[in-house]
């Protein structure tokens, strides 16, 4: 009953937005959402592209996503440590963004392959810090709903965007570079649509040159530890299931790349699912409660995969791990929002992206390693081991809140 009468508040204080407002909280959403999906559907067929059509090893893939992941790293770091507002490097990145996703759909060697997926993780390093934050800010709508509602899109146009590509792969006869063509123009238009609205918010002004302390601080609260914690226990999954997941169900099963693409769909569909439960079932002081379910339904998923012995279990696996996928970047906004005052909110996210970062940094190589050494399937079994480790804190010590307040 008081669910109930939360969701009909929930309503009633959206019907009350201005329609100055809603035009600002839906550009918002489409942007959030053509921007992850074109820059999912780029991770996900990069490997295919090296693998399929330029004959590249696992290795060297793990390579080339290290690399992406390196280029993230700098950009997020570069990102947290100038002072004041970075619009215009906002609105360069929202640029820069499509004409990435065209240089890899033309990748014809090695070294344009590398440069493409730098361009692309420049550009994703500068845009989606810049989204994060900015839920924050919309309007009157709280930061921790519009924290919400920016995981929700995230979630949403990831389960689409591979049902999309899967459609384009079968109207193309499996043919990468179509179906990645397809996401071009969606890129450009969601890049429009940010420069000309999201683009024109104004600067902040200059925190000085305490601003790093102040970030740096961040870390003496718990609150935003869990937080680092909470993404860092499933990065390396994520990094697999990304990056090596459509190669397993090729090599193993047989499957062709829009079956690859539709089991992502099902991973990505499950993690809106879950992330819409958060939005309508707030989590108020169990936060550690639903991370410790997302962690062990991470090492339960991960052992399923490597076991899997079916296609059908693959799909099964895709969608049980996108419960946490969708748990614990939600709940990690929402223990930065309680931990960092809002002028840390830029930086603290800055600081999050650059936790996945270097998890990306130097997981594929090291996974592509693994891969190579033991086979994709031993690979997967050993990735509930960082899982593990990067639970344990979660486990072990004594958690709460400030205020108990829901993520809503």
């Amino acid at each position: 009953m008081k669910e109930t009468r939360g969701i009909a508040a929930s309503v009633r204080r959206l019907l009350e937005l201005s329609g100055q407002e809603i035009l600002i909280i839906a550009t918002y959403l489409i942007v959030t959402g053509l921007f992850r999906a074109s820059q999912n559907a780029a991770q996900t067929t990069m490997p295919l592209i090296g693998h399929d059509l330029l004959g590249i090893g696992v290795s060297q893939i793990g390579l080339v996503a290290t690399i992406w992941g390196g280029a993230s790293v700098v950009t997020n770091i570069f990102i947290a440590s100038i002072r004041g507002s970075s619009r215009y490097i906002f609105v360069g990145g929202l640029i820069a963004f499509p004409f990435g996703i065209l240089a890899l759909v033309f990748s014809h060697t090695y070294l344009q392959l590398i440069a493409s997926i730098l361009l692309l993780a420049i550009s994703g390093g500068i845009v989606m810090p810049a989204l994060a934050s900015s839920s924050a800010t919309l309007g009157s709508v709280s930061s921790k709903r519009g924290a919400v509602a920016f995981t929700v899109a995230l979630s949403l146009s990831l389960a689409i965007g591979p049902l999309i590509e899967a459609g384009a792969l079968r109207a193309s006869h499996d043919s990468l570079r179509i179906a990645l063509a397809f996401f071009v123009p969606l890129a450009a238009v969601g890049s429009v649509l940010g420069i000309l609205k999201l683009g024109r918010t104004k600067d902040q002004p200059s925190s000085g040159s305490s601003a790093g302390q102040r970030a740096y601080v961040l870390f003496r609260q718990r609150d935003f530890r869990d937080a680092v914690f909470s993404l860092a226990l499933y990065q390396f999954p994520f990094v697999a299931i990304i990056n090596f997941g459509a190669i397993l169900a090729r090599t193993r099963f047989g499957a062709s790349a829009a079956f690859s693409q539709e089991a992502l769909t099902s991973f990505f569909l499950v993690s809106f699912i879950s992330r819409a439960v958060l939005l309508f079932h707030p989590t108020k002081n169990r936060d550690k409660t639903w991370l410790r379910g997302a962690a062990i339904l991470t090492i339960l998923g991960v052992v399923i995969v490597g076991l899997a012995g079916s296609s059908l279990w693959f799909v099964v696996a895709m969608g049980l791990l996108g419960i946490p996928h969708g748990l614990t970047y939600p709940l990690a906004l929402n223990l930065l929002n309680e931990s960092a005052t809002p002028d840390q909110l830029a930086k603290g996210n800055s600081i999050l992206s650059a936790t996945t970062g270097l998890i990306s940094l130097t997981g594929p190589f090291v996974i592509g390693l693994l891969s190579a050494s033991f086979g994709i399937s031993t690979m997967f079994l050993l990735m509930a081991l960082p899982t593990i480790g990067f639970s344990m804190p979660l486990f072990f010590h004594h958690h709460k809140t400030a205020s108990g307040a829901p993520v809503l």
